[in-house]
């Protein structure tokens, strides 16, 4: 199934239908510019949750942005979006002078190259001008996986009573297994002192749902699970994925491991998730959640930190990039900017490090 144009009633595949020069009239009779973005190569992360691929940009500052799926658009187009990660070959299009090109990276650095070099070569390698990633440090236009907000009124609840109602230990969803993180040596070693259930690719078989999206399968966070570990599959600047936000808002206490230097600690609200930088050793933090998981006080304190933060979801973190990248349409003098080697910008900070806590 096509994924869903944004560009008002057309799908993707209908989308040979429309001509450049009906946008550039429809423009005109707007009385003002309108800028065709095209999206070449969305990664199936984006693909599979349509109300963000879908938002548009009628909530923005400048709305006078056009995103568009179909590739017939490339060679037109103002703009257009590379995932960096799944880049082929050849660009496929003959770039017109002006175009503005961006670089997307949902994933880390150390997967660049999932499909191949292509990204390094020559006509990818020097042609960029943005970038829009999840590292704040090291991006133009930050597209992170979620954030976590205060809610303005706190409603308390029976917390003790969800503590008293958790029968498992920690659970762990994954489908990387030989991750450069070596989060399974570390939840082995966890799993001596609670029980932890792997399910997915590196566990038991879990075929419930659709892959990539969180719906009633995952209710067993709210009514079985004591502790869910959040755990990344690369330690690097700011990677922090969905497994931290769209499971933030679940009846459970969170365990992160991910980022680097104790960004864990900085990111996220003191109190609402376990941290396992807090911790010399996996044997200090196991004896911890030992402790934890049989105290219904302590349980249901961390849960009540917790849930006086909210995830908004992914949507609301997409429609502000989309917000910015319209914005910097308007305001190319201002945004000027040609990177002289993406490989350089990928790994010049070196932004992943080497796991260092398996002790």
């Amino acid at each position: 199934e096509p994924v869903q144009d944004p560009f008002p009633m057309y799908t993707v595949m209908e989308t040979s239908n429309i001509s450049f020069s009906e946008i550039e009239q429809s423009a005109k009779l707007k009385n003002y510019t309108q800028y065709v973005i095209n999206w070449y190569n969305p990664p199936p992360f984006l693909r599979i949750r349509r109300e963000a691929i879908n938002c548009g940009f009628e909530k923005c500052k400048y709305k006078n942005c056009i995103m568009t799926f179909s590739r017939k658009f490339s060679a037109v187009a103002h703009a257009v979006l590379f995932d960096g990660r799944w880049v082929s070959e050849k660009v496929g299009f003959v770039r017109p002078p002006g175009q503005v090109w961006i670089f997307a990276a949902h994933e880390t650095p150390l997967i660049f190259e999932y499909i191949g070099k292509w990204w390094t070569q020559p006509q990818w390698r020097y042609g960029f001008n943005w970038t829009m990633t999840y590292d704040k440090d090291n991006t133009d236009i930050y597209l992170p996986y979620g954030e976590i907000r205060k809610y303005p009124n706190y409603i308390n609840r029976d917390y003790e009573a969800l503590a008293l109602s958790k029968t498992q230990g920690a659970l762990l969803i994954n489908s990387h297994c030989n991750t450069s993180s070596y989060r399974e040596t570390f939840v082995l070693k966890l799993s001596k002192y609670i029980p932890v259930t792997v399910l997915g690719q590196c566990g038991k078989p879990w075929n419930c749902g659709t892959h990539y999206i969180h719906d009633k399968c995952f209710d067993l966070l709210n009514t079985t699970y004591k502790f869910f570990l959040a755990f990344e599959n690369a330690f690097c600047n700011q990677y922090f994925t969905e497994k931290v936000y769209e499971n933030f808002n679940y009846d459970i206490i969170l365990v992160v491991r991910g980022g680097r230097n104790n960004e864990t600690m900085s990111l996220f609200p003191k109190g609402a998730v376990i941290s396992t930088d807090s911790f010399k050793s996996i044997d200090e933090l196991g004896k911890y959640l030992a402790q934890l998981s049989n105290s219904k006080r302590d349980y249901a304190d961390i849960l009540r930190r917790k849930s006086q933060y909210y995830s908004p979801g992914y949507t609301e973190v997409y429609q502000r990039a989309m917000c910015d990248l319209c914005e910097r349409m308007n305001n190319q003098e201002k945004y000027h900017k040609h990177i002289p080697d993406i490989v350089h910008w990928a790994y010049h900070k070196q932004p992943c490090v080497n796991a260092s806590d398996l002790h």
